[in-house]
C-alpha cells in the first residue's frame, strides 16, 4: 500500500515539473496576480486531469494515433495557445496586484482546465501510466485509484508549490520585467502552438 502512494507520489512531481504550457502560465499569473490565482489555475489543471485518466482507463483507443478526432483536439489546443501567446505579447501589466474578483476564479479555473486537456500530450502521458498499470504492474482498480490520487495530489501540491514561489517574487518585479515575462510567455505559447499543430 505504501509502495502504491509512494510510485504515484513520484509520478505525480515527475509530471508536474515538466516545462510545458501550465508550468509556464502558473508562474506568470502567480507572480501577476498572486498565489491565490495559481491554486485556482491549478485546481481546474487536477479537474482536467482526472477526466484524462478516466478516459485512459476506460478506452486506452478513444483517440487513435491519425484519427480525425486526434487533429480536431490539435487543432483547437493549437487554436487556444496561439490566442494566449498573442494576448501575452499584447498585455500591459503594472507591477502591483489587482483586485480578484468572484467571476474571475472560474476563469482562472478554466484556464487551468483548457491548458490542460487541450493538450494531448497529456492524455497520452496518463495513457502510458494506465497501460502500465494494467498490463505490466497488474494493479487492479481499488490499488490504480489510490495510485492515480497520490500523482494528482502530488501535481496539486507541486504546483501550489510553485505558484507560491513565483508569488513570492511579487515585491521585486519591476513593470520592465513584467513585459519582459509576458513577451516571453507569449512567444512560448505560440511556438507550443505551432509545434502542437504541425508536429
Amino acid at each position: 500500500m505504501t509502495e502504491l502512494v509512494l510510485y504515484g507520489f513520484l509520478t505525480g512531481i515527475v509530471m508536474s515539473i515538466m516545462l510545458g504550457t501550465v508550468f509556464f502560465a502558473l508562474v506568470q499569473n502567480s507572480i501577476d496576480y498572486g498565489f491565490r490565482i495559481g491554486v485556482f489555475i491549478s485546481l481546474g489543471v487536477i479537474s482536467s486531469d482526472i477526466i484524462l485518466i478516466s478516459l485512459s482507463w476506460v478506452n486506452a483507443e478513444l483517440i487513435p494515433e491519425g484519427s480525425k478526432t486526434e487533429f480536431i483536439v490539435r487543432l483547437c489546443g493549437a487554436i487556444f495557445l496561439l490566442l494566449y501567446g498573442v494576448s501575452n505579447l499584447l498585455r500591459k501589466d503594472k507591477a502591483a496586484y489587482p483586485k480578484t474578483e468572484k467571476k474571475q476564479l472560474l476563469k482562472y479555473i478554466s484556464m487551468g482546465f483548457l491548458l490542460n486537456i487541450l493538450n494531448p500530450g497529456n492524455y497520452i502521458g496518463w495513457l502510458a501510466v494506465t497501460t502500465q498499470l494494467k498490463t505490466v504492474a497488474k494493479y487492479n482498480f481499488s490499488e490504480s485509484i489510490l495510485y492515480f490520487t497520490a500523482a494528482l495530489s502530488a501535481i496539486f501540491i507541486m504546483e501550489c508549490l510553485i505558484a507560491r514561489g513565483a508569488s513570492l517574487l511579487k515585491p521585486y518585479i519591476t513593470e520592465k520585467f513584467l513585459k519582459l515575462v509576458n513577451r516571453l510567455v507569449g512567444i512560448l505559447f505560440i511556438g507550443f502552438s505551432l509545434a502542437l499543430f504541425f508536429y
